[in-house]
């Protein structure tokens, strides 16, 4: 695998994701999904309902299945014989590609600061609720990002890459 090949699967697989994360977050936000778990200013709610936890888990069984069509995909079907820690840090490279867009462009600019009216955002949630929730998932974000990525990459390894 060279230079370019690296590259190449972190642009196209954190291209596909953010796609990917911006068509749930208009859908979550057109259909009112994410109030299921937050209040109007974003907040999680003190008592999450069952509908709620599974809108919750969305996100990483989305983020679980990019690692596996994104390693199965980007080096299995094309023959690249790679070890566990490089597939880590490449799934984890886009992990954190995904992390930093949700952070800043999604959460940081769209929600905070352009607030538009398609996404029906209540008035609530603004600059100070989205300052809060963006330190929360600073603090939370790498390190779970690690954990998910890590679930991804060892069951892809367990099943297409197993070093022979």
């Amino acid at each position: 695998m060279s230079t370019s090949d690296a590259f190449s699967y972190l642009l196209i697989w954190s291209l596909i994701g953010c796609v990917l994360f911006s068509f749930f977050v208009l859908i979550a936000f057109r259909t009112g999904l994410v109030y299921t778990a937050r209040k109007e200013d974003g907040t999680l709610k003190n008592r999450i309902p069952l509908k709620g936890i599974l809108a919750m888990t969305i996100i990483p069984i989305g983020l679980f299945g990019l690692d596996l069509v994104s390693n199965y995909f980007g080096w299995v079907k094309k023959g690249f014989p790679l070890d566990f820690w490089p597939i880590f840090l490449l799934n984890y490279g886009v992990y954190v590609i995904l992390f930093v867009y949700d952070t800043l462009i999604i959460d940081g600019f769209v929600i905070s600061v352009w607030h538009p009216t398609f996404l029906r955002i209540p008035a609530a949630m603004g600059k100070e609720s989205m300052k809060k929730h963006i330190l929360i998932s600073l603090l939370v974000g790498f390190i779970l990002g690690a954990i998910l990525t890590l679930a991804g990459t060892s069951l892809s390894f367990l099943l297409w890459m197993k070093a022979e």
